[in-house]
């Protein structure tokens, strides 16, 4: 055998480059080193390596800072929306929740380009999730403000539950809400 897997002097069978013991008749179509077949990978014109046949970024996980921008955008708002929505209906905007996460994430993906992977995966949510805390903010603006001034046990005379009570239930609608909303995205998004 010869360094690095080159083809003996008499013509007689490579080993690959990666796999000294394994024999092989084929080589890189780029980089000409022999390599055996669990290292090949097809390529434009034939047969690569691994090191040649990687592609320098992948097109499916790569964004431009105009698709993260817009994709955010479009979670963030949706998020905002779905959550906004929702509160109307009670129980019912559970379902309301998770329509919307579908067709949240379905917009995104048309505005990022049908990307894919952990980076989508955060925008998607942490979009959805930041909308519907400014959602809740929004909407509970004068309980939050009065619970500030007040405290946590202004209005429970007379058997209320007091401000702290109102927000932790509103905050749980709104935590459940989000949920949905995201359980919705990630239905679609899969």
């Amino acid at each position: 055998m010869t360094a690095e897997g080159d083809a003996p002097a008499d013509g007689g069978p490579m080993f690959c480059y990666r796999h000294p013991d394994r024999e092989t008749w084929v080589r890189c179509g780029r980089c000409d080193r022999p390599i055996c077949t669990q290292c090949a990978m097809q390529g434009p014109v034939g047969l690569r390596c691994r090191e040649c046949g990687k592609p320098a970024r992948d097109p499916m996980s790569a964004f431009t800072p105009a698709q993260l921008l817009g994709g955010f955008a479009a979670s963030f708002g949706g998020g905002l929306l779905a959550a906004y929505i929702s509160g109307m209906f009670g129980f019912f905007a559970l379902f309301v929740a998770f329509f919307a996460g579908g067709l949240i994430v379905e917009g995104i993906t048309r505005i990022t380009g049908y990307k894919m992977g952990t980076t989508m995966d955060a925008i998607v949510y942490g979009g959805i999730i930041a909308g519907a805390a400014v959602a809740f903010w929004f909407a509970n603006a004068h309980l939050i403000d009065l619970f500030l001034r007040l405290g946590a046990d202004a209005g429970s005379a007379n058997g209320g539950t007091g401000l702290g009570g109102m927000l932790a239930q509103q905050a749980f609608w709104a935590a459940i809400g989000a949920a949905f909303t995201v359980l919705g995205a990630r239905a679609r998004g899969r």
